[in-house]
């Protein structure tokens, strides 16, 4: 194989045409499509690429005056890179007039139905509960040595067992979900307390913490429980016992200490405080 030069050599884009590699040269030429038509080249004295090419690869070539292929050159991620949002960016522009005459309407109206604040709260309340870390564990320097971060949507679906610690969608996770999102659907609801549904997410958010730290002291209890029973079960006197519950005990009164609540936990509450706020002050619509 020739390599002409190390790196992909610049070239002159008047010159140069875009291809996609469709056939690597072997006991047959290659070939590469470019606007319809097919080329055929060899690897010698043609291909200028630092590594062999590859099936569907993008690629830039330059053709002789008789219409047969000088040289191909290998396209920099960089450039490709720029060119996927070019393309995306017109594409944007093509359709966005027709996609936002479509969609300008029903956010006028649902901006009319929450209200400015309410639309601003709201969408900073479904930040901070599905995209900022909401809650941390930093037991690094615990005898667990590990660092957990969760989302608050994740926490909800936090479920501990002989397979460790993994994260599910269940009950708990799907009404959070539901309640972080219904301040978007209650101007909707038909009934006139409607409203006071907007409430949830302070309640759920207020409630969560005293939750998550329940039942960490209930898993610390049960885990001091099981380690005396199981040093009883070897033989071990009550003194011993009490000394060992004690010590992990311990160590999971630190592993809870080490529990934080992050960014997206004091954001959604903000917001969720905000919206509880406007709902209280508005009267319920009759």
């Amino acid at each position: 194989m020739n390599h002409s030069s190390s790196s992909p050599r610049t070239i002159n884009a008047d010159d140069a045409n875009r291809g996609t590699i469709i056939r690597i040269p072997d006991t047959q030429p290659g070939l590469l499509v470019s606007d319809g038509k097919q080329h055929e080249f060899t690897l010698s004295g043609i291909w200028q690429g630092p590594a062999a090419p590859a099936l569907n690869q993008k690629v830039s070539f330059i053709l002789t005056p008789e219409g047969r292929i000088a040289s191909i050159h290998v396209l920099g991620r960089d450039v490709l890179a720029n060119e996927t949002l070019s393309a995306f960016g017109q594409t944007l522009r093509s359709n966005g007039g027709s996609l936002g005459a479509v969609l300008l309407p029903y956010l006028r109206q649902q901006r009319d139905r929450m209200t400015l604040p309410g639309m601003v709260m709201s969408g900073a309340l479904l930040l901070g509960f599905y995209a900022l870390p909401g809650w941390t564990l930093d037991a690094g320097n615990s005898m667990l040595g590990m660092r957990l971060d969760y989302t608050l949507n994740q926490l909800l679906g936090v479920q501990t067992g002989g397979a460790g610690i993994t994260v599910t969608f269940g009950f708990w996770r799907l009404l959070g979900c539901t309640i972080a999102l219904l301040p978007w659907v209650t101007p909707w609801l038909g009934f006139a307390r409607a409203r006071l549904l907007n409430i949830l997410p302070l309640l759920l958010l207020l409630a969560l913490p005293l939750v998550v730290h329940a039942r960490l002291r209930h898993l610390a209890a049960e885990a001091a429980q099981s380690t005396g029973q199981l040093l009883g079960g070897f033989g071990g006197n009550a003194a011993m016992q009490h000394d060992l519950q004690a010590m992990v005990q311990k160590q999971a009164t630190a592993l809870i200490d080490a529990t934080s609540w992050n960014s997206g936990y004091w954001l959604a509450l903000v917001a969720a405080c905000g919206l509880a706020g406007l709902t209280l002050v508005r009267r319920p619509r009759h």
